[in-house]
């Protein structure tokens, strides 16, 4: 009997219209249900009867059967750790957490969002933290909020603490933190640099989600890092014909972590969307040279500085069109007469779309440490 132990990580997932619409062909499901493990990303709730106001911004849900489907094909644990599982607050929440029990991890009470989700098989104890970027709402990022229910906080500075003692229980630990800028192929310095932290507290292998794109991996102190799996599926619009302008939104990859007596081997699988009603395993000799691409710019400094510099003027251009629609800079006379309006929202916390991007920008340590590497200029060869 073959006592390795085969893991299978697949990126985001959602799906408003109903999953009937969708088909996984037979390889790639006989694939994920000849695993021992298998794991998805639930990116956005399930929709609760109650009715919630927009507050400045799209609360995605998606279908009820979604859930079923995932199960169907042989998914069989669910991170929820990401920054739409409270778009519907804890009423949608309660609807996954009804749905799946104990088989999603990532969210709940603040000590259930950070404990390691544990499954013993073949004799070994294996461990899964999944962990989000302080998004809008219902993530653990405000120390002075630790009663309600949220995600689990990728910058907690509990985090590496409970690495070294999740590592005196399990035999291997990976670590599935949902952060990143979106659409962008490559991991910012700041989040190249946490994640190494993670396998110098002793993390196994570390596989992330979120930028809706796949970005490269690399193998750091002998253990792999996947900066970005892409989407596995998402579709948060109403129509099965749903187009995204997005360079490879339709392309996800999935890792497939096979645990042997020599360590973990990881194989990378090439996952296509084709126009929303299938998902195959994509064959195309092109998707692995844009993987080579991808990895080769994590070892090259001058590319990654190009690209790196790229997306930091595209964001911070971004970052200064939030602000501005919010504060308009000058004299302190020229201040309180334009923002005026600006201000009572802020002493007496209106709801305003304005002030809500503000606080959302400042919220996102991805977007700000972009914006302070820009000003402070610093250089990324400290690597």
């Amino acid at each position: 009997m073959n006592g390795n132990i085969r893991i299978f990580i697949a990126g985001d997932f959602c799906s408003k219209p109903s999953t009937q619409h969708i088909k996984v062909d037979k390889d790639l499901v006989d694939i994920i249900q000849g695993t021992d493990i298998s794991i998805v990303n639930f990116e956005v709730p399930l929709k609760p009867s109650i009715n919630l106001p927009k507050d400045g911004y799209e609360r995605f849900y998606q279908n009820d059967d979604a859930p079923d489907f995932l199960r169907s094909i042989g998914f069989k644990l669910f991170s929820t750790a990401n920054n739409h599982m409270f778009d519907w607050e804890e009423h949608g929440y309660h609807r996954v957490r009804e749905t799946f029990g104990d088989s999603m991890f990532g969210s709940g009470t603040y000590d259930e969002a950070l404990s390691i989700k544990v499954v013993d098989i073949k004799g070994k104890k294996i461990g899964f933290l999944a962990l989000s970027y302080g998004a809008r709402k219902g993530v653990f990022n405000d120390v002075h909020n630790r009663k309600e229910l949220g995600c689990a906080y990728l910058y907690d500075l509990k985090v590496n603490h409970i690495i070294v003692s999740a590592k005196e229980k399990v035999d291997y630990l990976f670590i599935l933190p949902h952060a990143g800028v979106e659409y962008c192929d490559i991991p910012t310095p700041e989040l190249m640099a946490k994640y190494r932290d993670f396998v110098d507290w002793g993390a196994d292998c570390i596989i992330a989600s979120h930028p809706h794109c796949p970005q490269g991996w690399e193998e750091y102190n002998g253990k792999k890092i996947f900066y970005s799996l892409g989407n596995f599926f998402f579709n948060s619009k109403p129509s099965v014909d749903f187009v995204a302008r997005r360079p490879h939104w339709y392309e996800g990859i999935s890792v497939m972590a096979e645990i042997t007596s020599e360590g973990i081997k990881t194989e990378v699988i090439n996952t296509r969307n084709i126009k929303n009603r299938r998902i195959v395993i994509d064959k195309d000799p092109s998707r692995e040279l844009h993987n080579k691409y991808l990895c080769n710019l994590l070892q090259d400094v001058e590319s990654y500085d190009k690209y790196l510099n790229m997306m930091d003027n595209d964001k911070v251009k971004y970052i200064t069109k939030i602000l501005s629609s919010g504060l308009n800079f000058g004299s302190l006379k020229h201040l309180i007469k334009s923002n005026i309006s600006f201000l009572i929202d802020i002493i007496y916390r209106r709801k305003d779309s304005k002030l809500q991007s503000v606080k959302s920008l400042v919220n996102d340590e991805m977007q700000m440490a972009i914006l302070r590497r820009v000003i402070n200029n610093k250089s990324t060869d400290k690597l």
